[in-house]
């Protein structure tokens, strides 16, 4: 069945990552590796036969392989999120990695609020491709900054 979304995708949800996603390697060899994530959300879908209807879809990306204008929407909707949430910003202090490339210890990165994440005991940070991503939460501590810190660097962002 063919179809067309309508609108924007609403409540967005990372499924599965790392090797969560069982056709990673498909998508390694048909677009190139990266770390692949399966996301879903709710759209409005128009079907073929014009008929719309509200629709739970799936879909795969990884930072790597985002087109542009990908990007320019992720921004609006993460400013969404946070006005939803109408709270400060939350920090964590690198204490490991595995992949040094996309998180360096002893730096303070910006979490991001994540239900689901932080019931399978992750977090979800804006790493060092400036991409937000879920990471075990042993990975970090989060740490509580003075007020007049947190407004400097809100500001600085």
């Amino acid at each position: 069945m063919s179809f067309e979304i309508v609108g924007g995708i609403i409540e967005i949800e990372i499924i599965a990552t790392g090797t969560g996603v069982r056709i990673a390697s498909q998508l390694w060899k048909r677009y190139g590796k990266g770390r692949w994530r399966k996301l879903k959300g709710t759209a409005k879908v128009r079907l073929s036969d014009g008929m719309l209807r509200l629709a739970e879809v799936h879909w795969f990306e990884c930072a790597r392989h985002r087109k542009k204008e990908d990007e320019d929407q992720a921004i609006p909707r993460l400013r969404r999120m946070a006005k939803r949430r109408n709270s400060h910003p939350q920090l964590a202090l690198c204490i490991r990695t595995d992949d040094p490339d996309l998180l360096t210890p002893r730096m303070i990165y910006r979490v991001l609020p994540d239900a689901s994440g932080t019931r399978s005991r992750f977090l979800r940070v804006i790493d060092n491709e400036g991409e937000d991503y879920l990471y075990p939460a042993d990975y970090f501590m989060l740490v509580d900054l003075p007020a007049a810190v947190e407004r400097a660097l809100s500001q600085a962002s």
